[in-house]
């Protein structure tokens, strides 16, 4: 089984189905906000195509998993195993001291909520783009770059 196979054996088949086998193509890192598995899991097609399209250089913060899980659909254990499954397949970047110290930064700076400067923050800190539809929350902030991906 090689590496490629490995790393989608565990997602459901629906799933395995829209994501598709990871890319061969090496990209910029791209730190991925809450909002666009949120399009996946809703079943927006360009939210699938982009995380099958991006699949070796996709990040994500700690705190998107939390946000994910305490979504009204994880109520439905197969739904929360699903969450789970997706998110297995890409990078979760912890939540760490210096990490929290950017955090701190943006938040005093910029004004912005925690979650999303958590988000920013893990952008900053692996020198990644991140990557979402809320680009007007994140605008503001120099020191990252901001892509809308659909």
């Amino acid at each position: 089984m090689g590496n490629s196979e490995r790393r989608w054996s565990g997602v459901f088949k629906e799933d395995k189905k829209r994501l598709g086998h990871a890319s061969e193509k090496v990209g910029v890192m791209k730190v991925v906000d809450t909002d666009i598995f949120v399009d996946f899991f809703s079943g927006v097609s360009q939210a699938a195509s982009f995380l099958q399209n991006n699949a070796d250089d996709i990040f994500f913060a700690a705190i998107t998993k939390a946000e994910l899980l305490a979504g009204r659909v994880c109520n439905d254990p197969l739904e929360r195993e699903r969450v789970f499954h997706v998110l297995s397949q890409f990078e979760k970047i912890p939540i760490y001291n210096p990490l929290v110290q950017v955090v701190g930064d943006f938040r005093r700076k910029y004004g912005i909520e925690i979650p999303d400067a958590i988000v920013a923050a893990c952008a900053f800190v692996i020198g990644g783009t991140l990557i979402t539809r809320n680009v007007q929350d994140f605008e503001k902030i120099k020191e990252i770059r901001v892509e809308k991906p659909y």
